[in-house]
């Protein structure tokens, strides 16, 4: 082990000794103009803290990983829809004419009731089903002239 010196009057000072015999200084911390080496007392704080955010990041692991995952969407194969019978009035355009028709009967039905689904074609006419999705009631079946716009049952 070194030799211990006082910092005040620089005289040896023998091992355990906790004062300087010359001069009476505290011989506490600093010998030689050298720091001891500092112990670390070992606190649990740390490991607490430790094991904390350990339980934290597992936490949010786990949250983020329970999150329902939405299907993807498979909306099928594109279908472009081309000239229809009679190369007149194209399938929205028939779709319109036949809601414009409901709009102005004698008890309109509002466009946002009126569900169309298409049956088809056939004879140069478009064929829907068509329904009161508000009230839910059929209105039956309804064709639309390719060429004129004519509805009729």
């Amino acid at each position: 082990m070194d030799e211990r010196y006082c910092t005040n009057c620089r005289a040896l000072i023998p091992r355990g000794a906790r004062v300087c015999p010359e001069c009476g200084t505290y011989a506490g911390d600093v010998f030689d103009g050298k720091l001891p080496k500092q112990r670390r007392k070992s606190s649990g704080s740390a490991w607490i803290i430790m094991l904390l955010l350990i339980a934290a990041g597992g936490g949010a692991y786990w949250y983020w990983s329970q999150k329902p995952k939405l299907p993807r969407a498979d909306t099928g194969p594109v279908r472009v829809v081309g000239d229809r019978p009679g190369g007149g009035v194209r399938q929205a355009e028939a779709a319109m004419a036949l809601r414009r028709y409901f709009a102005a009967q004698e008890h309109p039905i509002k466009s946002e009731c009126l569900a169309l689904i298409r049956k088809g074609d056939r004879d140069g006419q478009y064929v829907f089903d068509a329904v009161n999705s508000c009230d839910r009631t059929r209105l039956g079946r309804w064709k639309v002239d390719a060429k004129t716009k004519k509805v009729s049952r």
